[in-house]
Parts: structure tokens; sequence; C-alpha cells
């Protein structure tokens, strides 16, 4: 039987083509598996820092900052970009994660007036290391009808996982007033934790809510009550079973002391007090210097109650400038300008 030329070409066009095509897969994945795992997290759209990079931030302007990748090791910088839009004045503007850069942005907004124009909105945005922004979740804003719209506060602490954000809503004395644990992939409330709640329980610790941080694990989440510089009581909030518990702070623990979120240890000043007037602190130091009184520095574990002595100095009304470096160090400084570190030797 004789096949036709017409045959014989389409038959080899259908195998040359079917040939290039396994070629091509073949390469396509060679090239794949042979990418370095940056460029794969690019390619998939994760734009996630990798292991030997890190983020920092710098204010450009007042109302802009300058967003920086580099390698870790050669300290080369391999990216920036620049948000604007943002109160880089504000004490906690902007968090740098493994796969996202979030920060609070003011839009329409006249530094010059108390009141803000109608458009006014503050937002919490979210960009990758690609430079790609996008709003996640409205903190206030004004519309056309003048009326000023506040949801949240405009502070926020995202998980290290970046599965949460906490927020916190309303006022001391509003009944709405809460902390708000947030998803940032649904922007459901996951959990809502009243502040009226304590109020029954624990009336003494009522007060603003200062947001904290979390455990190192992510599972933790921490905040406090305050009324000025005192600190009145901690909240820890488990995020895998949403319980809550409760601790009084120890006397005189003020904002300045340092808690270390995954071991429940806080310092404490025991004789320190906030005057807030400059003549007023130094008249009180030189009474307790004649007096011989001097400063002591403990750590008091929240979990135990257990306090352990640190260090002292003879200088009145010291503060430490407390600061954990590990769960087991504690850095501290002497009136000198010594530098010191504290090690919890396990037993």
């Amino acid at each position: 039987m004789k096949i036709s030329s017409k045959k014989i070409i389409i038959a080899t066009s259908f195998l040359s083509a079917l040939v290039l095509l396994v070629v091509w897969i073949i390469y396509f994945y060679s090239i794949k598996n042979s990418l370095p795992e940056k460029q794969l997290e690019k390619s998939n759209q994760e734009y996630c820092l990798a292991d030997d990079e890190v983020a920092s931030y710098i204010e450009k302007t007042e109302m802009s900052v300058r967003v920086s990748i580099e390698d870790k090791e050669t300290k080369k910088e391999k990216l920036n970009f620049q948000i604007d839009n943002i109160d880089s004045k504000h004490y906690h503007p902007i968090e740098l994660h493994r796969c996202g850069v979030y920060a609070i942005r003011k839009f329409n907004y006249d530094p010059k007036k108390s009141k803000q124009d109608a458009g006014f909105k503050v937002e919490l945005w979210k960009y990758q290391y690609n430079k790609k922004g996008d709003d996640l979740i409205v903190l206030s804003e004004k519309g056309e009808d003048m009326v000023f719209k506040g949801y949240y506060s405009y502070d926020f602490r995202v998980d290290p996982a970046e599965i949460y954000v906490v927020l916190e809503r309303g006022y001391l004395g509003e009944d709405d007033y809460a902390l708000i644990v947030k998803n940032l992939k649904t922007k459901k409330d996951d959990f809502v934790f009243p502040i009226k709640k304590m109020i029954d329980k624990y009336p003494d610790l009522v007060g603003s809510v200062r947001l904290d941080d979390w455990s190192d694990d992510g599972r933790y989440f921490w905040f406090d009550t305050h009324v000025g510089a005192i600190r009145l009581g901690f909240v820890r909030i488990d995020t895998t079973t949403w319980k809550t518990d409760i601790f009084p702070a120890p006397e005189n623990v003020m904002g300045g002391d340092a808690l270390n979120f995954n071991t429940g240890y806080v310092t404490v000043h025991p004789d320190n007090i906030w005057f807030g007037v400059y003549e007023l602190e130094q008249e009180e130091k030189e009474k307790l210097r004649k007096e011989g009184i001097g400063s002591e520095l403990y750590i008091e574990n929240l979990f135990t109650g257990e306090r352990y002595f640190i260090d002292k100095t003879d200088e009145p009304l010291w503060f430490f400038k407390p600061k954990w470096i590990s769960d087991t160090e504690l850095e501290y400084y002497l009136p000198s300008g010594e530098k010191k570190v504290y090690k919890i030797i396990s037993s």
C-alpha cells in the first residue's frame, strides 16, 4: 500500500512538533530547578526575603521612608524603594517582616490642620519586596459629609507568620473599647477582647491599652494596661485557644521596663517614681542622695511571682535601661555608662 507524500509530510511535522514539545518541557524544568530560591519565590509571586537577605528602613522625609534590602554577609544593597504618605515621626509607623512591609499611611492629610478635610483617610498597607503595595484595613476616614469615622487607633502589631494583625478599637470609657486580633487574609476579627471584661474581675487593672508584642513563635500576643507611665497589668492571648491570661503588674513597673514575651520575666525598679517635672525629680534625687538611698534592679516572673535581684547603684532614681537580648540574657546600664549583661542560670 502506497502512502501519499502529503501524509508523510503531515506525520513528519507532527513528530517534529512532539519532539520540540518534549524538549521544551525538559528545558523548562531544568531551568526552573536551577533557579536560586529567591528567583523561584519571585516567579511564584511570593516576594519574600531570602535567608541571606535583611530589610531595614530609614526616614527620607517627615512623610516618607526608604526601605532597603541588603545581603546579610556583604551588606551590599540589592533593592530599595520608597513608601510615601507615611508618618515617619510616629513611634511605630512601620514593621518589616519576611514577606512584607506593613505601614500606616495617611491620605489627603494636612499637618497644619487639626481637623482634616473631606477625603482624609488613614490605612494600613502591605508592601511586598517587589515594591508592590496594597491597602489592607481602613483605620479612619472622613467622607463628603465631613463626619470623621475612627475605626481603629493608629497602632498595630503583625505576628511573625503574618497571619494576624492586632489593632485597638475605641477608647477607655467607651462600651466597645477592645483589642482586636484580625485575620490578614480574610479581614475578619478572629478574636475580640473587650476591655470591660476586666472591670468586674480586675477593676484595679483597667486603663488605657498599649500594644506590646508577640512571642517569637507567634503563639502569644501581649498587651498591657496603664495610666500614664505606670503599668497596671499585662494580658497574654493564646492564639491557638484564644485563652487570655491576666497578670497584675509588679508595683512601680513603668513603660520603660522590659517584658520578655517568651518567658514572662519583667524588669522592676522598686523605688522608681515618675515625676514628669525635671526640677521636682532633681529635688527628690538630692534628698535621697543625702539619705544614702540608691537604686536597685530586679526581674520578676509574672507566672510564678518569683523575684530575683540583678544589680544596684548608689545613684537615686536610676533607670537601668533594661533590654532583653535573649530569653536568658538581660542587658542594662550603670550610671558610669558601663553596659552589663545578666544571665539567668537554669536550675
